[in-house]
């Protein structure tokens, strides 16, 4: 391969002129430049530790990790912009305890969780930082025990190392980034191939952290060199270095090939570096500035709900803006239809009382043996071809026709998400033979969020517990129909963020924001996580026991993601404990309670009891007006269950039967 070389000279108070030789050039390349990176790596060493005892949103060090170090990178002419993308991380919520700066080969990967890339990794006393010729740790993990997956990457390490000049970088296993390391801190350090140590207080020049960058560079050319001669010759016989695609459906997307279509890389870059309160603020306040309004975490819940499966539905009376929300979410995070010359990564389906089976969705081959693609299966299709973008289908009035009979085979499949690296992946969609020419083996791409839209009333169907099981079903129950044209607003939006101003625009995010981290209880949770795991199921398994005295009790997979979706809260700190495990209860568990027994009011009474507090006992005459009095100026414990159930009760005792809709 071409050899580069660099001569530095002194050319002024901070600034260094570089003569850049490669192997065949007559002259040199001269270019001058501030001194950059040296204030880049002691930010990290000198502020970081101390950011970390502050805030996160809006904070100075993350914003300079994230905005200014990138830049800085660039400015040195050493990396690519076209060809490359840096990004900075330091975390999600709260602050990272491993921060890094990494540069992405652009047709490899643009994310930390999977590949070979450079990082600049801070350790987690502060008092080092570490240039690394690293690898993607997440996507080893997944799948694997955290020994597995060390030992898959230390293989993979010494394959490169066997195959590529170190230019000098230790190649050893002593990088320490700390003691007493989350797994993923403990992944980066034994994911590293090359590396060099810096030290506060001790951190070398310019010209020198400049050489060390260019030779790490000429590691990565090399390495894409390797890697490309190796794609364009047999496939059949892949080498460790390769990303092993597993032989799933999905595993027909190129992923590695897509193009950029995100405006904004660098100011978002990878999805790690995402702060998610601060995403949302900005999804809130797009969506007050198109006139519309959603009560209390209503915001804040469908995000947690997409997160932790994406199958969500929206129920409520008609006019209440169940569709508005679906669509201004999607704009506000960049997906637009085709129908308004957007992107197409938005689609309304209006669902037809006719429908009756799956081909009404995905297609169905006529007389002639021509293939006739259903309501979805081009929108399935694209999803695919672009996966690093989420898109949201939208089935409206999804009830109009038995949801168990036109949507059981995406039921049925969305019940086989698995992991496969660090893609999620399911089984096959099976199409009419003749669809294979032009949709080959179509799955679930795990950037597809679907959400239907649900009025109840004597023109619908009701749901089945099959559905109720697999989805999370938010309700609205309350509109504002106040207007505000003065431009004020609740929503706190940090002003060191400036996603907004007066016109918000949209704040453009990759699927990250949206993909689930977790489909297995038992292995995806890290440890720290499995305290919150316990607490949430033993209360979940109080519930359950009282459910179970009317037959309405759940089963392992509501539990599952009634803990993701707590796990999720937690990660962003978006919703304090009890209020979210509330909009679980209302969302996973009330659903499912109906009839006219006397083993219902008793369950009713019983889980008041539970949600409103310290209630002990009812009168038997008009038990919800005592409901109703208890939960007036009480502090209850889960007090949108308390309210639903009064709800309820008075249903039965007015009625003689009771559901959870209105």
């Amino acid at each position: 391969m071409e050899k580069e070389y660099i001569e530095v000279f002194s050319a002024g108070k901070n600034t260094l002129e570089f003569k850049c030789y490669s192997k065949d050039a007559a002259t040199p390349a001269v270019f001058s430049t501030d001194v950059l990176i040296k204030p880049v790596i002691e930010h990290f060493l000198n502020n970081y530790i101390k950011a970390k005892q502050e805030k996160l949103a809006g904070h100075a060090t993350g914003i300079y990790i994230r905005k200014d170090a990138p830049k800085a990178l660039y400015q040195t002419g050493l990396v690519d912009r076209e060809n490359y993308l840096i990004t900075g991380s330091v975390g999600q919520g709260n602050w990272a305890t491993i921060p890094w700066l990494g540069i992405f080969d652009r047709n490899f990967t643009t994310t930390a969780t999977q590949g070979v890339y450079i990082v600049y990794l801070l350790a987690a006393d502060g008092n080092s930082l570490y240039l690394t010729f690293n690898q993607g740790c997440t996507g080893n993990k997944k799948g694997h025990s955290k020994k597995e997956a060390i030992r898959i990457m230390r293989e993979k390490a010494k394959e490169i190392t066997s195959q590529i000049d170190g230019r000098g970088f230790a190649a050893d296993e002593e990088i320490d980034l700390g003691e007493g390391l989350t797994e993923l801190g403990e992944l980066y350090s034994k994911g590293t191939i090359f590396y060099r140590k810096y030290t506060k207080g001790n951190v070398p020049e310019e010209a020198e952290l400049r050489d060390d960058l260019a030779r790490m560079m000429e590691i990565y050319r090399e390495y894409e060199e390797k890697m490309s001669e190796k794609r364009k010759g047999a496939t059949d016989n892949k080498s460790d270095m390769e990303s092993d695609l597993e032989s799933d459906p999905a595993s027909d997307i190129e992923t590695d090939d897509e193009p950029d279509i995100i405006p904004g890389d660098e100011l978002w870059g990878d999805e790690e570096q995402v702060d998610t309160k601060e995403a949302i603020s900005g999804i809130k306040k797009y969506i007050e500035s198109k006139g519309f309004t959603y009560s209390g975490n209503l915001i804040e819940n469908f995000y947690l709900s997409l997160k932790s499966k994406p199958f969500v539905i929206l129920a409520g009376i008609s006019g209440t803006g169940k569709t508005r929300l679906v669509k201004l979410f999607a704009e506000a995070i960049g997906a637009t239809s085709a129908e308004s010359g957007g992107n197409g990564r938005y689609q309304l389906v209006p669902v037809r009382p006719d429908w009756s089976d799956s081909s009404d969705l995905f297609g169905h081959t006529n007389l002639r043996g021509e293939f006739i693609p259903g309501a979805i299966t081009d929108f399935v299709k694209a999803a695919g071809e672009h996966p690093k973008v989420p898109y949201f289908l939208c089935l409206d009035e999804m009830n109009l026709a038995r949801v168990e009979y036109y949507l059981s085979d995406f039921l049925s499949v969305i019940e086989t998400r698995r992991w496969s690296g660090d893609r999620i992946v399911t089984d096959q969609i099976i199409l009419d033979k003749a669809a294979e020419k032009d949709y080959g083996r179509m799955s679930l791409p795990e950037n597809l969020y679907v959400v239907g839209t649900v009025n109840m009333d004597e023109t619908t169907f009701p749901f089945s517990k099959k559905v109720l099981d697999r989805a999370n079903t938010i309700e609205f129950s309350h509109v504002n129909l106040e207007l505000e044209f003065d431009g004020e607003s609740d929503t706190e939006t940090d002003p060191e963020v400036d996603f907004m101003g007066d016109n918000p625009e949209p704040v453009l995010l990759r699927n990250g924001f949206l993909k689930a981290e977790y489909i297995v209880l038992k292995t995806d949770i890290k440890k720290e996580q499995q305290d919150l795991a316990i607490k949430v199921c033993t209360e979940l398994q109080t519930i359950n026991d009282i459910l179970q005295k009317a037959n309405a009790h759940v089963g392992y997979r509501v539990r599952d993601e009634i803990v993701f979706y707590m796990l999720n809260n937690a990660e962003a700190g978006l919703l304090d404990y009890r209020d979210a495990l509330d909009n679980e209860i209302m969302q996973k568990l009330l659903p499912r309670i109906q009839g006219s027994s006397a083993a219902v009011k008793e369950l009713l009474c019983r889980l008041f009891q539970k949600c409103a507090g310290d209630y002990s006992g009812f009168m038997q005459d008009s038990i919800w007006k005592q409901m109703e009095a208890y939960i007036d100026g009480r502090d209850c414990v889960y007090r949108n269950s308390a309210e639903k159930i009064c709800y309820m009760m008075r249903r039965y005792e007015e009625d003689g039967f009771t559901s959870y809709w209105l």
